[in-house]
């Protein structure tokens, strides 16, 4: 970093203390040196990096996996070539995994980091990693020590599985919807009262994907428990995200619809939206739909996030890199 002025490093944000870590001078050394380096020293390479690339400040993807999560085979390079954006993944950080075996799923944060240093000589995006942190109660331990010990741009909090079951199973399909419901947010509310260090709450639905509830059920089965979830969301900070996929691919439109009205109610004004892809042709999908929806409710900007620091990008004009579509 010789051949950068102390004046060039302060305005451009990076840390004082950043100027005495010894990086390579060539920007793809430096990032394959990131798979070496401690938190802070990896913080310090992704806020030097801000100096040799054009910072985009835009709506992006901020829920998609790769093949770095245990149910995803997509590539990074499926999601680079459709956007100039940022490009930020959210692989899963899953524990006890019934969908997997019983496993723990966690993703592979050098090989994600080599992946990105890879490609970084072909793309000129951002790229950020993020992480779908799926919280089960038994292993609240694991998931906290994961997390302490890796750096990421983005927390998604996501609830999955009660031990047993996936709430995408089959099996949970036969079980009455409004038990199933009450469960899943039970087991969300527990959870956020005890975990939530994290930039955003996730498919808020996801338990309930599998049913065709309508907005009346939600509210009449649902609603009680959503207010005091959505209370310490907005006391902790976290977004509510509108995945598109639950949205669109799941027909749960509606839901989202009157969830916003209830997180707004409750003082909560971050929103992000995900499209939950599991392969390139879903980046993106839907984003249109979902951005009228927010603007309807009045919602002017989306939040976004490096080392779990908020931007907020304007929502109009409503600019989105892909047609894509559940």
């Amino acid at each position: 970093m010789a051949d950068l002025s102390e004046k060039i490093l302060l305005l451009s944000g990076v840390p004082v203390g950043c100027r005495q870590v010894p990086f390579s001078q060539n920007f793809y050394a430096m990032l394959n040196e990131a798979m070496t380096l401690n938190q802070t020293e990896r913080h310090c390479l992704h806020s030097v990096t801000f100096l040799r690339r054009k910072l985009i400040v835009a709506i992006y993807d901020q829920h998609m996996h790769t093949l770095y999560s245990f149910d995803s085979e997509a590539q990074l390079r499926d999601y680079l070539a459709q956007t100039k954006a940022p490009v930020v993944t959210t692989e899963h950080l899953e524990f006890d995994n019934p969908d997997d075996g019983g496993r723990d799923d966690l993703p592979d944060y050098a090989g994600m980091v080599r992946t990105q240093a890879a490609l970084a000589t072909n793309y000129h995006n951002e790229l950020l990693l993020g992480i779908e942190a799926g919280y089960f109660a038994p292993a609240e331990p694991r998931l906290r020590d994961y997390l302490a010990h890796h750096d990421f741009d983005l927390t998604l909090l996501s609830f999955h599985h009660d031990g047993k079951h996936d709430y995408l199973d089959t099996q949970i399909a036969t079980l009455p919807p409004k038990q199933v419901l009450t469960d899943y947010f039970s087991r969300m509310l527990t959870g956020i009262q005890r975990f939530h260090d994290a930039d955003v709450l996730a498919h808020f639905d996801y338990g309930v994907r599998q049913f065709e509830l309508t907005p009346e059920q939600l509210e009449a089965w649902g609603k009680a428990a959503l207010d005091q979830i959505f209370a310490i969301a907005v006391d902790h900070d976290l977004a509510l995200e509108l995945n598109t996929k639950s949205m669109y691919k799941w027909h749960n439109a509606p839901l989202y619809d009157l969830a916003i009205t209830w997180y707004q109610a409750a003082g909560g004004h971050l929103f992000t939206i995900g499209s939950d892809a599991h392969e390139g042709p879903h980046y993106e999908a839907n984003f249109a739909q979902a951005l009228a929806m927010l603007k309807r409710h009045g919602v002017k900007e989306i939040a976004t996030y490096r080392h779990h620091k908020r931007t907020m990008v304007p929502i109009e004009p409503p600019v989105t890199d892909a047609n894509n579509v559940y």
